[in-house]
Formats: structure tokens, sequence, C-alpha cells
């Protein structure tokens, strides 16, 4: 049989890739994000967004703040799942109040020059999806 080089190019079955790391920087950075949610800090979120995130994340905010006002402090926030889609990564997260529903968000974080930014945000309280499970 004549030889077919190099054996990756071979059609056939092919090795499953090992799972790419979440670099810890990105957990942090969603972790922030959360806690100034939580805290209704709408200046901390502003100064972490890009420009295609900020209109978005300011109606997000107003939303948290008012969850905040009907549910009382956050006793504590949650990253509930990670995905990573080229260099972007989406972030579903939830905050929990003693008097209320749990305050539910998903948002994309991209990084440029070492510094992560909030690309878009989406509320998913009170919706009834997929993401929302």
């Amino acid at each position: 049989m004549a030889e077919l080089g190099d054996r990756v190019n071979v059609m056939g079955p092919q090795p499953i890739a090992g799972r790419t790391p979440v670099p810890p920087a990105m957990i942090a950075a969603a972790e922030r994000v959360l806690a100034l949610l939580a805290a209704g800090d709408a200046t901390g979120l502003a100064a972490m967004a890009a420009p295609s995130g900020v209109n978005d994340l300011a109606e997000l905010a107003a939303a948290a703040t008012d969850a905040g006002a009907r549910g009382g402090a956050p006793e504590r926030c949650e990253i509930i799942a990670a995905a990573r889609v080229n260099y972007h990564y989406y972030v579903k997260g939830r905050i929990h109040r003693a008097r209320a529903e749990p305050f539910t968000m998903q948002f994309r974080l991209g990084e440029d020059d070492g510094r992560w930014t909030i690309r878009e945000v989406q509320n998913l309280s009170g919706r009834r999806s997929a993401w929302t499970r």
C-alpha cells in the first residue's frame, strides 16, 4: 500500500480534541460583573463595557437595581454556565435575593489587550427558554 503521508489528514474517525481551559481572568471578570450588578453599580459596569454593550448594559443594570429594591440585599451570586465561541465567552449568571425570584442574565465577554469587556447582555429573568432552566 502506498504511503498516505500525514495520517491526521486521512478521512475517517478523528481524535476528539481536548477541552480548552477557561482563563481564570475571564472567571474573575464574570464574577466582578455579577458583583457590580448585585451592588447596582452602573458606573463600574459602564467602565467594563465595550461600546457595543453599553446600551444593553444600562437596561440590565436598571432591571437588576429594580429587582434589588424589591428583593432586598443580595445573598449570593453564581455563575451557572460558561461557553466559548471562538475568542468570546458566554456566561450565564444568577443573583439570589432573600425576598425575590433569582435575577438571571447572560452576557458575552471578550478580551482586548488583556482587559475583559462586556460585549452584550441579555436579561433572562421571567423568561422561559432553554437558557432559563
